[in-house]
C-alpha cells in the first residue's frame, strides 16, 4: 500500500476520518459496525473516507494492522504473477 492510498487524521475529539484508494480495504472497512461512509470520490480514480469514532491509539492500532495485510496481500499477488522462468519448468 503506498502511503498516499491511505490516511487516517482527527475532524474533532475523538472523531477520525480514514480515508482509502484501496477497494478492498474500503469493503473492510464498510463491514465494521463502528464506521459509516461520509464520502466517496468519483472522479480521478477510487476514493473513499469512513468517520470511526474511537480513541487515537486504536485508529493508529487500526490502520497499522490493515496497513500490514494490505502488504502481505499485495506481495502474495506479486508472486503469483510472476513469470516462469524457463528453468523452473
Amino acid at each position: 500500500m503506498s502511503p498516499e492510498s491511505t490516511s487516517a487524521w482527527s475532524v474533532e475529539s475523538g472523531v477520525w476520518w480514514f480515508q482509502t484508494r484501496e477497494p478492498r480495504l474500503a469493503r473492510k472497512l464498510s463491514r465494521r459496525t463502528d464506521t459509516r461512509l461520509v464520502a466517496a470520490g468519483v472522479s480521478g480514480g477510487f476514493l473513499r473516507i469512513f468517520e470511526i469514532r474511537r480513541s487515537p491509539s486504536f485508529v493508529r492500532r487500526l490502520t497499522a494492522r490493515y496497513m500490514a495485510a494490505n502488504e502481505r496481500f499485495r506481495d502474495s499477488g506479486a508472486r503469483d504473477k510472476a513469470p516462469i522462468d524457463a528453468a523452473q519448468q
